[in-house]
């Protein structure tokens, strides 16, 4: 119990650490998503859920082909490494309707941020409660980019060192 535990406390740290930029360094339609969210704060966690579909926590796994497959017309032999990069699999357009479109609404939103299958990670519940306790918080403020953000070096984590912001409680 303690190692599983542990797991899930330290699978949930990174992705609200990394995820959060997810809707503080928004897209052009942020504005108007932000607007449409204190509105109706029940589409929290759908927008949850789109900023981790937008602004994937962890940018890529690689995993190696326990069996011969072919995906998409391209043939994988057993113990080909792959590489998932979760960008890309989160703006497939045969997957997700306008996948460059930020939208809160999207429904269904089967991203893999966090993996799926026997990897799917382990802290996901936890990442995404953390980020929904921390948005309904910042929700009635405004948050003004104060800086110039500083993007985590890292080939692994898609995530900022530095966020300089302000918030401002809205009227």
């Amino acid at each position: 119990l303690w190692s599983w535990s542990s797991s899930v406390a330290v699978a949930g740290r990174g992705a609200p650490r990394n995820g959060i930029p997810g809707g503080l360094l928004p897209p052009p339609a942020r504005p108007a998503a932000l607007a449409r969210l204190r509105s109706d704060p029940s589409l929290l966690p759908s927008a949850v859920e789109e900023m981790l579909r937008y602004w994937p926590p962890v940018m890529d796994f690689r995993r190696t082909a326990t069996q011969p497959v072919e995906l998409s017309g391209q043939k994988i032999n057993a113990g080909d490494k792959v590489v998932v990069y979760h960008a890309s699999a989160n703006r497939d357009e045969t997957v997700f309707p306008s996948p460059d479109r930020f939208d809160i609404t999207r429904t269904p939103n089967d991203h893999v941020s966090f993996g799926f299958g026997p990897h799917f990670c382990l802290g996901a519940h936890l990442a995404r409660t953390q980020m929904r306790a921390i948005f309904r918080e910042l929700l009635p403020h405004d948050t003004t980019l104060t800086g110039t953000p500083v993007r985590l070096a890292s080939n692994f984590q898609n995530g900022l060192k530095h966020l300089p912001v302000h918030l401002t409680p809205t009227p």
